[in-house]
């Protein structure tokens, strides 16, 4: 008989003990929540294991720690998209206060013969500039909103490229810039969308004229086991080591850029892009020894 008072004794004891833990880490918890709730995500609770309530410290932890990373990446978020505003605003109204500066002029005769006509002409100039900027933003909000729709179809690449390439000749000797188009092959075929291949290629041509210092650009067309890749090389001024990983952002801007988005919209687009027809895209360049711009994408057979 004292032997099973003492047993219940013992238990009774292990059990208070067990509840005043229990309720301690209760209380711990509380105490962590309410300062979360004020804001601090950084506090932790302390884990005492084998209890009933371990593996829900465990998930809280993880739910603070997540809640964070969350909260981080929307501040992050909300920063660019500041920066975009800020970056519209900059990259919009400095060419229209341009073309309103030149229309006024003409408009109150402050300009006469020659001057006049060389102002339209840059006035002009300018606003084409800012339509093709606006049309570019368009394209980057659509591909980002998910609205665009690709369409893939069996596509000869060779033929498209050498005619994409031929729409810049003009363009590229006026320049002084001379240019090559180098081919393994007189066919190969990819699966992609010819209006998204036109809008790729286009597009680092265009950054490689506008931003390289180049004396030659090249577009070489490479057939490789799984994918034909495509490279647009040229021997510029190159893109610094610290600059690579993120000339493919949306913001990404050279340190002697002005406009905000610098090379960026342009090469973000055609990642999206490029993503978009199951392909890839990647860089790489020598400082004051060129860079080149690669695109792989999914090779088909001839007799496909």
């Amino acid at each position: 008989m004292i032997g099973v008072i003492i047993i219940l004794a013992l238990f009774c004891v292990g059990l208070l003990t067990y509840l005043l833990r229990m309720m301690k880490q209760i209380k711990e918890i509380n105490e962590v929540l309410d300062d979360v709730q004020k804001g601090n995500l950084d506090r932790r609770i302390v884990i005492h294991r084998n209890t009933l309530l371990t593996d829900t410290c465990y998930k809280i932890n993880e739910i603070m720690i997540k809640t964070k990373e969350q909260l981080i990446i929307s501040e992050q978020s909300a920063i660019r998209n500041d920066k975009l505003m800020t970056c519209l605003s900059h990259d919009i109204r400095t060419p229209l206060t341009s073309i309103i500066g030149y229309l006024d002029a003409i408009h109150y005769q402050l300009i006469h013969g020659e001057n006049n006509r060389a102002s339209v002409e840059t006035a002009r100039e300018k606003a084409y500039f800012l339509k093709q900027y606006v049309d570019e933003l368009f394209q980057w909000f659509k591909l980002h909103s998910k609205d665009e729709k690709v369409s893939l179809k069996r596509i000869e690449v060779v033929e498209e490229l050498r005619t994409i390439y031929a729409g810049w000749i003009e363009t590229l000797e006026n320049s002084h810039i001379s240019y090559d188009f180098v081919t393994e092959k007189e066919e190969a075929y990819v699966v992609a969308d010819k209006l998204f291949l036109e809008r790729i290629i286009n597009n680092l041509i265009k950054n490689a004229w506008e931003h390289s210092n180049a004396a030659k650009i090249w577009l070489e067309v490479t057939v490789v086991e799984n994918y034909v890749q495509i490279k647009v090389r040229d021997n510029g001024k190159g893109i610094s080591a610290e600059d690579i990983p993120y000339v493919f952002e949306r913001l990404y801007q050279e340190e002697h850029s002005r406009s905000c988005f610098g090379r960026g919209l342009g090469l973000a687009i055609s990642k999206e892009l490029v993503l978009l027809q199951n392909g890839k895209i990647f860089v790489q360049s020598v400082k004051n020894h060129g860079t080149t711009f690669f695109v792989e994408l999914p090779k088909v057979l001839n007799e496909c």
